[in-house]
């Protein structure tokens, strides 16, 4: 009984000695959070003036949501409307791997309307490949009693 111990204790300590589980890291994605809020300026921007090149700044199996609806095409943010332009009140960049998630306030302006309506959204970015798609946006207007 002893000389099975001491075997299997052996064969234990030897396979233990022998075996290495590695854990693999995560490649770090390239980026930076200005890069992030480049691309959040750019999707804003161009799907205000209703321009198809935002298009590419999405990943095809996007989710974007704007004032509760899904949104297939522009305009895609909420309060946003043809024509006009967006500017950008505040944006936070949370970078993490290669996950980054974008709090942005906004406001849309039509000149010749005299319209302007305020936004808030946030949007998911996440490094496929070579580039920063965006995955999920989710945007809303700002109610009347909110700054």
């Amino acid at each position: 009984m002893v000389r099975l111990y001491v075997t299997v204790l052996t064969a234990v300590a030897v396979t233990a000695c022998a075996a290495r589980t590695t854990i693999p890291r995560e490649v770090a994605a390239a980026g930076t959070p200005d890069e992030i809020q480049t691309l959040v300026r750019l999707a804003l921007s161009l799907d205000a003036a209703g321009d198809r090149r935002a298009d590419t700044l999405y990943a095809p199996d996007a989710m974007i949501v704007g004032n509760a609806r899904v949104r297939l095409a522009a305009p895609r943010f909420a309060g946003v409307s043809a024509g006009g332009r967006v500017t950008i009140a505040a944006a936070t960049v949370t970078l993490e791997g290669r996950l980054a998630w974008v709090l942005v306030d906004y406001r849309w302006m039509h000149q010749t309307e005299r319209r302007a309506e305020a936004g808030r959204a946030t949007l998911i970015c996440e490094w496929r490949g070579s580039s920063w798609k965006i995955v999920h946006a989710h945007s809303s207007q700002l109610l009347p009693w909110e700054p």
